[in-house]
């Protein structure tokens, strides 16, 4: 902290850029985009992915607000998928229950699933991946309460092609106040998502080229995560 302090850079500052190759290697994915929280984190990442209304997010049943919040938040409709009762997380035939029956409906396009990872354990990625690719949806983690968890030595970051996470003081990896990260492999996706969290611009220049909005990590909260990434 005390070399954030002299350096002055409060905002995007280098320690932001060392957090995000150091997340992007843990998670073995190809890149991480630090937000300002887990719940922008959803939301950039599904803005990235070009989430819209009269589009269907499948979402479980049983999760915090914020899961629900960000679908609504870029014009999209939750659709809720019933959860395992051992693991608690999403019960695979039941969401391919619900993207058939919402896709026979005519009302929504289906266009993501989101699982939640809950209490550190990941969902069923091999199972939901499946059944997403076979309807032809995308899948967009969230992993808020599992980043360094793992399935088959694959870790949390790297199990879905998007995976959106949060460093809130009381999640795995926890920062000094709000703070968040958007982990994927496409240069494109991860480029869409950097734009997105500084107004929608491309570089450093003042030019708004996409809808964004304010959600960058402070470089204090950078310096934080690294310290306890060592």
């Amino acid at each position: 902290m005390d070399t954030v302090l002299a350096h002055g850079q409060f905002i995007l500052g280098p320690e932001v850029e060392v957090l995000e190759k150091r997340l992007a290697a843990f998670s073995g994915a190809g890149h991480a985009i630090a937000v300002s929280s887990g719940r922008d984190a959803l939301m950039i990442a599904l803005m990235a992915m070009g989430v819209k209304s009269g589009d269907a997010v499948f979402v479980p049943a049983f999760t915090f607000a914020a899961t629900a919040g960000a679908v609504v938040s870029v014009g999209a409709r939750p659709v809720f998928v019933d959860v395992d009762p051992v693991t608690f997380n999403m019960d695979p035939a039941d969401l391919d229950r619900a993207i058939a029956e919402t896709r026979a409906a005519g009302v929504l396009t289906p266009r993501v699933v989101m699982p939640v990872d809950l209490y550190g354990l990941p969902a069923d990625y091999p199972a939901i991946n499946a059944i997403a690719a076979r309807h032809g949806v995308a899948v967009l983690a969230d992993s808020a309460q599992s980043f360094g968890g793992a399935i088959g030595g694959a870790r949390v970051g790297a199990l879905a092609p998007i995976t959106a996470t949060s460093f809130y003081p009381t999640k795995p990896l926890g920062c000094y106040g709000d703070g968040g990260a958007v982990i994927a492999e496409s240069e494109e996706l991860a480029e869409a998502v950097r734009m997105i969290r500084s107004h929608g611009r491309s570089g450093t220049g003042d030019e708004a080229v996409v809808l964004g909005l304010t959600g960058r990590l402070d470089t204090i909260q950078a310096a934080i995560l690294l310290v306890k990434l060592d």
